[in-house]
């Protein structure tokens, strides 16, 4: 029993989140959709998620598909200090979504990074929304076209 809870307190959130999805849909479920990214033209969203994916060793994931959009359209790498900075901007940004606000009240853990929360809170304030961009309507398209319209750095008119 206490090798079980011990089990417990190892398990990181987003693990527990990841292994139960996986457990659902299936380990290996979306990696068709990930080959296929591989396929699409050098500089497309597609094929810049599956290269940040292969880079870190990591696979598509269900119902996390647009998150790994939204990592490279707004330049948060795959750490858990810029997960929760991507968050509070998403929260600015208008995600006000459980998983949104559940990963944000991790920040309570990294004090070295709750004065750059309301800067990145700030920014998703004031740039278009990326909430409904969903990486199946912009896999071919331009990164950088994407970048534009919806980066952390534009503005909205």
């Amino acid at each position: 029993m206490i090798n079980i809870i011990q089990k417990l307190k190892d398990l990181k959130v987003t693990g527990g989140i990841i292994w139960l999805l996986e457990l659902i849909h299936g380990k290996n479920h979306l990696t068709p959709k990930l080959n296929h990214l591989r396929t699409l033209q050098h500089g497309t969203v597609g094929r810049e998620v599956a290269k940040m994916l292969d880079s870190k060793q990591y696979r598509l994931i269900p119902k996390f598909e647009n998150h790994d959009l939204k990592h490279i359209v707004l330049e948060y790498e795959m750490t858990m200090k810029d997960e929760i900075r991507m968050q509070a901007y998403l929260i600015g940004n208008g995600n006000l979504t459980f998983p949104c606000l559940m990963f944000f009240s991790l920040g309570i853990f990294y004090p070295t990074i709750w004065k750059s929360l309301l800067k990145e809170y700030l920014d998703g304030k004031n740039t278009k929304s990326i909430h409904f961009l969903t990486l199946d309507n912009c896999m071919e398209l331009e990164l950088k076209d994407i970048k534009n319209e919806y980066g952390r750095r534009k503005m909205t008119n």
